[in-house]
């Protein structure tokens, strides 16, 4: 069954870098992996990815969709992870 709640995490949400230490996210749903130099996210079809040195996840709310990492943030990358939304170039279309 659908939770409404769950729904409306995964259409939104966001983040907050202050200098470039402490990141809060939003609507995430679940920690995929971490280490000090990778954390892995699920926002639904979405995963985040956030890499640096000596990363930690400081605070964590599932219920919440809440999650802040510590440490020094070099990058955030997002990864689809739904396979309709494939590219397939200017003149290729998907079957």
């Amino acid at each position: 069954m659908n939770n409404p709640q769950n729904s409306q995490r995964n259409s939104r949400h966001s983040l907050n870098l202050d200098q470039r230490s402490v990141l809060k996210i939003t609507a995430v749903e679940e920690v995929i992996s971490f280490d000090e130099t990778l954390i892995s996210l699920s926002l639904g079809e979405t995963v985040l990815n956030v890499s640096g040195d000596g990363l930690s996840i400081k605070n964590l709310s599932i219920e919440q969709g809440e999650v802040t990492v510590t440490g020094r943030v070099d990058a955030v990358v997002y990864y689809d992870d739904n396979p309709r939304r494939k590219k397939f170039g200017l003149f290729g279309r998907g079957q």
